[in-house]
């Protein structure tokens, strides 16, 4: 396939969703059409229509990912939902990043120049601290995750640590915003308890991933330290 192809590809495709009513009604925010008209008639084939909105959501950014995070909560239950979401957007991520890895649009160049300094400043951060920065930005909903994507694609980040740092970041954004979102969907979980045991959850989740680089970087600090006590002696 010709190099020019896959945009123009990529070009109508972006053109078809835009259109689409699954584009409108999550731009709309409307869960109710999710739940109540295409999970009713659909069931599971749902995920045919949510899991390709989560991966065009990581790329171009068209809607509030929260809105399918939610959906996925309401018609399949915390954890097979959270599973879904997790799914859609680590695929999502995947994809931005290989997109730019290997094809680097136009689309990029303009991007990078309309916000330079995020993206110069993400680009940085990762380049410094690797899958460990990644984590940290996919963590907090603030930071759009193409972005991310795009600086991470324009580090020399290997794939297989990308793709890790991608599966537990977006694991605790995920995690996170299911707890935001509480009000929202706690309603339909026969389970009162549900919420304070994903709260304690989060918390140990966090401090497991804290210590765990917190570990790491002590260890490379002791190593440093050992190296130049033996270089001076």
């Amino acid at each position: 396939m010709k190099k020019w192809l896959i945009p123009v590809l990529v070009l109508v495709a972006a053109i078809a969703l835009w259109q689409s009513d699954f584009i409108s009604e999550a731009r709309n925010n409307n869960v109710e059409y999710f739940i109540d008209t295409l999970f009713e008639e659909m069931g599971y084939a749902l995920l045919f229509i949510t899991i390709p909105l989560m991966i065009v959501q990581n790329v171009l950014t068209l809607f509030p990912i929260l809105l399918v995070i939610i959906v996925h909560i309401m018609a399949f239950g915390i954890f097979e939902g959270g599973f879904y979401s997790l799914t859609g957007t680590v695929l999502g991520a995947l994809t931005c990043f290989l997109l730019v890895k290997y094809v680097n649009f136009n689309w990029v160049d303009r991007l990078w120049e309309k916000r330079q300094d995020r993206m110069e400043r993400y680009y940085r951060w990762i380049n410094e601290y690797g899958v460990f920065m990644i984590v940290i930005l996919r963590s907090i909903p603030i930071f759009p995750s193409n972005l991310i994507s795009i600086a991470a694609a324009f580090t020399p980040i290997r794939l297989r640590a990308y793709l890790w740092s991608c599966l537990v970041g977006n694991m605790s954004m995920i995690w996170l915003l299911s707890l935001l979102s509480a009000p929202l969907w706690l309603h339909t979980i026969s389970n009162e308890n549900v919420y304070m045991t994903m709260f304690t959850g989060y918390i140990l989740f966090s401090l497991v991933i804290i210590s765990f680089y917190l570990r790491k970087v002590f260890s490379s600090s002791n190593k440093g330290q050992s190296s130049f006590q033996k270089d001076i002696s």
